[in-house]
């Protein structure tokens, strides 16, 4: 039974559908790259997103920053160990990164929060 399938039957809201959606890509965001969390995670949700007559431009919105968080986010963040590759200094140790990352991470909650609350703030420009 497919977890689209089980929101669905138990007509869960609005905010807890998106509390599921977002602790869920914040988790697949750290063992797996955007575009794979995309593919996952989209078609699970979008068939609970479309009754709903929510934008999808809002969706796509909520999806891409939702994913990025979890890039930055351990324990395996790639976009931190891309970081750490690239540097050369030895000074610099991988705990360093992540810790350099962590207000990045907490900012970008922080919108991703404000966007899910009031979708006018992604599509107002379309309206």
């Amino acid at each position: 039974m497919s977890l689209a399938l089980i929101l669905e039957q138990n007509e869960m809201s609005f905010l807890l559908i998106m509390v599921i959606y977002v602790c869920l890509m914040l988790f697949l965001g750290t063992l797996l790259d955007t575009a794979s969390i995309i593919l996952i995670v989209v078609p699970l949700f979008l068939p609970l997103i479309e009754p709903m007559g929510l934008s999808l431009v809002w969706f796509g919105i909520i999806t891409v920053i939702g994913a990025e968080i979890g890039l930055l986010t351990p324990p395996l963040g790639i976009s931190c160990f891309v970081i750490k590759a690239s540097l050369e200094d030895d000074r610099i140790s991988l705990q360093d990164v992540f810790m350099g990352a962590l207000p990045f991470a907490f900012v970008m909650l922080i919108v991703l929060i404000l966007l899910i609350n009031y979708p006018v703030l992604s599509i107002g420009i379309l309206n």
